[in-house]
């Protein structure tokens, strides 16, 4: 089970493994900003893996410049690099949708990857129940609900990957 730590009073809880997508809603511009900050060595270093002069990516990532823009392939680039998916989760978030991994971690285990369902099953449960213990539904709770939602439905897509790779191969010509 993942641990969630609420803070009465405050606006923000955090999740262990969902971090920043828990915490607020930011804007995209915003997200790229801090990938590129946050990274060690920050942006200069960033840059150098990147094959961008230090500058050019200050000024992509900077919000108010107007004149320099960071391209879809730059963006995923930062992600892959950086391994700080807050672009993508913060693009989702703007479009009203909820990102789930798609790779499972383990996909041998399929024992390991049903208890991982039901332990997100019951995640889910938790969130909903928070949820509704306050009375009206605060836009966190909400986050929060829809984020235990993704992680169970990968949770399952996670098993149904498993159980379908340990299916036997048809025989040729009856793919059908």
């Amino acid at each position: 089970m993942k641990t969630t730590i609420s803070i009465s009073g405050s606006s923000s809880n955090v999740n262990s493994e969902w971090g920043e997508y828990i915490r607020t809603s930011i804007d995209v511009l915003d997200a790229a900003y801090h990938t590129a900050h946050r990274f060690p060595g920050g942006v200069p270093a960033l840059a150098g893996r990147m094959g961008i002069v230090p500058g050019v990516l200050q000024n992509k990532v900077n919000a108010s410049n107007t004149s320099h823009h960071l391209t879809l392939r730059e963006a995923m680039a930062m992600q892959e690099i950086t391994g700080d998916v807050a672009i993508l989760h913060a693009m989702a978030d703007a479009l009203g949708y909820v990102c789930v991994r798609g790779t499972p971690a383990n996909p041998e285990n399929l024992q390991a990857l049903h208890w991982q369902m039901v332990s997100a099953y019951a995640d889910l449960g938790h969130s909903i129940v928070d949820a509704i213990s306050a009375g009206a539904v605060s836009r966190n709770a909400m986050r929060r609900c829809e984020a235990m939602a993704a992680e169970l439905s990968s949770a399952i897509n996670a098993v149904l990957g498993s159980l379908r790779a340990r299916m036997p191969s048809p025989p040729k010509g009856s793919e059908k």
